[in-house]
């Protein structure tokens, strides 16, 4: 029969064994619900597709301001060379505002070249990040059945590991239980190697290393508390 102390290193283990395996579960879980490349290509393809948009809005915007200034422009040349001005100095006026607004629209031509520049930069990135994300899918796609056969035997492991938990747990004494349960270091229970404690490397005393060999009764490391337990 199990010694008292190598029963509750066995739940030890059983009980790490089973954290591990519900992390594992809820990690593939998630995955399996949104797999994490998918959701941060799905998040830079909703910003390019915002910038895209917004840089569109931008050249439309100015395509129409263009469009206005043109036709203004062309009213005020008509204007100028229809000979209905004859005072000088309004023609000189008149003149000088239509230089002016020339060279006004020479300069939003150049600024919607750089526009359109930023509009085609855009469209390009967020072809580039729609092939990302669909690459990105069909590969999680392809993975997902791996995966959840990978679950299902995980699933089938912790309750394995969870009966077997509760079947030692049943073998220990109430007070080794009372023991291990007390315990506010962790792990609870750490093996002896070379006379040593495994957790702080402190040699144990003869007495207890006796005591270990007898196994009957629970022993603690005389530093950090632990129950021991000879490997």
């Amino acid at each position: 029969m199990a010694k008292p102390a190598q029963l509750l290193l066995q739940y030890q283990r059983l009980v790490d064994r089973e954290r591990a395996l519900r992390d594992d579960i809820e990690r593939i879980e998630s995955q399996l619900q949104s797999d994490p490349e998918v959701a941060a290509l799905e998040e830079r393809a909703a910003a390019a597709q915002a910038q895209q948009e917004a840089t569109a809005a931008r050249v439309r915007e100015s395509d129409k301001a263009r469009e206005d200034h043109r036709t203004r422009l062309r009213s005020r040349e008509k204007e100028l060379m229809s000979g209905r001005i004859r005072n000088p100095t309004e023609l000189t006026q008149m003149s000088e505002e239509v230089q002016h607004m020339k060279s006004r629209f020479v300069e939003e031509e150049e600024a919607e070249l750089q526009l359109m520049e930023e509009a085609d930069a855009a469209d390009e990135a967020l072809k580039a990040v729609t092939a990302e994300l669909e690459a990105a899918r069909a590969r999680a796609a392809g993975e997902a059945p791996a995966l959840r056969a990978e679950l299902d035997e995980m699933r089938t492991e912790l309750a394995r590991v969870e009966a077997e938990k509760a079947e030692v747990w049943t073998e220990v004494s109430p007070s080794a239980q009372r023991a291990f349960t007390r315990q506010r270091v962790q792990p609870a229970v750490a093996e002896v190697r070379n006379n040593q404690c495994t957790a702080c490397r402190v040699t144990v005393t003869s007495r207890g290393l006796q005591m270990l060999r007898q196994g009957d009764e629970i022993v603690n490391c005389e530093n950090c508390g632990r129950i021991l337990v000879l490997a």
